[in-house]
């Protein structure tokens, strides 16, 4: 993985417990299993962004839902790289 940071992340303590117990279950670390709920999380938030883009095309211009789709697919291809 590369560029690397790190952060902390004020949480309950008992979605933090749950949260590893999660983890553990599926042999993963709680490091892990909070990368992939905010990868997925981001993930969504990005479709629906795109869906909003090619909403407003419709009322206005293809220019800009090509550019907004441009712009997932590359952000989508950049994190299969990390």
């Amino acid at each position: 993985m590369k560029n690397i940071v790190s952060f902390s992340v004020r949480i309950p303590e008992s979605l933090h417990r749950k949260a590893k117990e999660i983890g553990k279950l599926e042999n993963k670390s709680l490091n892990e299993v909070i990368r992939e709920l905010l990868s997925e999380w981001l993930k969504k938030e990005e479709e629906k962004m795109l869906y909003d883009a090619f909403s407003k095309v419709y009322e206005s211009n293809v220019e800009y839902a090509l550019e907004a789709q441009k712009e997932v697919v590359f952000k989508d291809e950049d994190s299969k790289k990390i």
